[in-house]
């Protein structure tokens, strides 16, 4: 019998804080980079960051 392994969902979003975390950044750099990544999703009064954006984003500043 296989043993099927749970995969866990990529995590595509979330919020600024999260990005802080993520990045090592702070909030104002990190609203600074997602801002020029075009990677802002706002809903409501709701700030999320695109991770998948940010993440290309600093691949092609990182050429």
């Amino acid at each position: 019998m296989r043993r099927l392994e749970r995969l866990e969902p990529e995590v595509r979003t979330g919020k600024i804080e999260q990005a802080c975390m993520r990045y090592g950044l702070g909030k104002n750099s990190m609203r600074k980079v997602a801002d020029e990544a075009g990677a802002v999703i706002r809903i409501g009064k709701s700030y999320l960051v695109n991770f998948q954006k940010v993440d290309e984003y600093m691949d092609r500043m990182s050429e």
